[in-house]
């Protein structure tokens, strides 16, 4: 060997006396180290890349991960080398998805949808993110992944990318923290984020985007309400569900938009209840009303409840169609109903709702098609 020999005779006598994981992870980070040097010889360097490919198919993880963490700045790595062990375990591949110069955009792209949410992570957090690469992330990536890449300030990420993002994970207090501090947040998304970040961030939008109150407060309200009705899942019973209304009734926060929600999401256990307490009748008599045949009872609710005129040709479809189930049955018979109620909302009167509505009535519409699944 020349006078730059990598690896020397006490070297190997070490690993053969001494073969342990951590002996040949002390052998793969020697090895790596002078293979990215500028000592070895030309015979020697390709014997260099055969013990490299040998050890990356090591058993043991810390030998792999000893070599990952040397390579993952080499631009002479072999890239088929760098592809075997960019899906491997995380702890293995994340060096190199994070820092390795011998990927292309088409290679991570390809890569981030065949990992684990660690991996993807690693791909976001590199120095520099293009367009391709963001879009990808955006399209493919779990949550953590996205949240990263938002937080990453060398990833080219627009308002097409935020758009898209927030349409993923619109509920995610991860994201909306992450593009809050974002530099280049356009104000059309503040108002979006309010919901979801911490009361110091809320703050922050609303002084730096000049909010208006009577928005913010909206919006917030909105989220409370949506939240509420996600907890609810349609299948409280009537007594626990009668406190519950009496209680947000009492606190100012039975709201007729509150009601509204709940049907279109397909709730009508808790519309008929509130409409009783609103009404103030028993839930007796604001059945017979709600259901009549003849439609002028739940014309005569729905106006001394002042509920908004423009929603009443959505709830009358909805209780058409709520006439032929059978709601005693249980929760395969609420889970269609109210798969069947989202899909004729967001079909028949998307109009009624904002983009943030809509996109939490087509997710109510997935879990109720969940549910059905799993029942069946």
């Amino acid at each position: 060997m020349s006078q730059g020999a990598f690896l020397s005779i006490q070297d190997v006598e070490r690993l053969l006396a001494d073969p342990s994981p951590a002996a040949r992870a002390d052998t793969a980070a020697k090895v790596a180290r002078a293979y990215n040097g500028p000592v070895l010889s030309a015979s020697e360097r390709d014997l260099a890349q055969a013990i490299i490919a040998a050890l990356a198919r090591d058993t043991e993880a810390s030998v792999r991960q000893a070599l990952a963490e040397q390579l993952r700045d080499s631009r002479d790595m072999p890239r088929s080398l760098a592809l075997r062990l960019a899906r491997d375990i995380a702890a293995v591949a994340m060096p190199l998805l994070q820092y390795s110069p011998v990927f292309t955009d088409a290679d991570l792209i390809e890569l981030l949808q065949a990992v684990s949410p660690q991996h993807q992570s690693a791909i976001a957090s590199r120095a520099a993110v293009s367009v391709d690469l963001a879009d990808a992330l955006i399209a493919h990536a779990a949550e953590p992944a996205v949240v990263v890449l938002m937080n990453n300030r060398g990833a080219s990420v627009g308002p097409a990318q935020m758009d898209r993002a927030l349409d993923r994970f619109p509920d995610s207090r991860g994201l909306g923290d992450a593009l809050a501090r974002h530099p280049n947040l356009p104000p059309k998304f503040a108002a979006r984020l309010i919901a979801q970040v911490s009361d110091a961030l809320r703050e922050a939008l609303i002084a730096r985007y000049h909010i208006p109150p009577a928005m913010a407060a909206d919006t917030m309200m909105q989220l409370r309400e949506r939240t509420l009705l996600g907890l609810l899942g349609g299948g409280a019973a009537p007594p626990a569900l009668a406190d519950l209304v009496a209680d947000l009734q009492k606190r100012g926060q039975l709201t007729s938009m509150l009601a509204l929600r709940a049907l279109a999401g397909g709730d009508l256990a808790f519309f008929e209840q509130t409409l009783a307490q609103l009404a103030g009748i028993s839930l007796g008599n604001a059945r017979l009303l709600i259901h009549d045949p003849g439609r002028r009872g739940l014309a005569a609710i729905y106006q001394r409840c002042r509920l908004p005129q423009d929603y009443f040709r959505m709830v009358e479809a909805v209780i058409e169609l709520a006439r032929g189930f059978d709601f005693l049955r249980g929760a395969v018979e609420r889970a269609e109903f109210a798969e069947m109620v989202t899909a004729m909302v967001l079909a028949d009167f998307a109009a009624l709702w904002d983009p943030q509505e809509q996109r939490w009535l087509t997710r109510r519409r997935s879990r109720a098609q969940a549910a059905q699944r799993m029942a069946a």
